[in-house]
């Protein structure tokens, strides 16, 4: 259980920080906190939300769960609600999403 999670946290480390410039999207901000948010391509009303961790400042607003920053940063980029049941975090912690748009 413990070479799993340390793998896990090795792997999140190592990955690169993701940029505005890799990915076309909406930046938002969550409380205090800039997420880019990206239609998945391929996948109708499916939206990607990362969160753009560039700076590493020590007095920041309190934590709270990203997984409801994902949600507030989708919901805000597309004004559309966030289908809780479909929503998954892969390794480098970005979330994925559908999205349900009434008209």
């Amino acid at each position: 259980m413990k070479q799993t999670a340390l793998a896990a946290a090795l792997c999140a480390a190592l990955a690169p920080p993701v940029t505005a410039k890799d990915v076309e999207g909406t930046r938002v901000t969550v409380l205090g906190r800039d997420w880019l948010v990206a239609p998945v391509e391929g996948t109708p009303q499916r939206y990607s939300a990362t969160r753009m961790n560039l700076e590493h400042l020590a007095f920041r607003p309190p934590a709270v769960l990203t997984a409801r920053q994902a949600v507030r940063a989708m919901r805000t980029a597309t004004g559309c609600s966030v289908n809780l049941d479909t929503m998954v975090r892969n390794i480098t912690g970005t979330y994925y999403a559908q999205v349900i748009c009434r008209k």
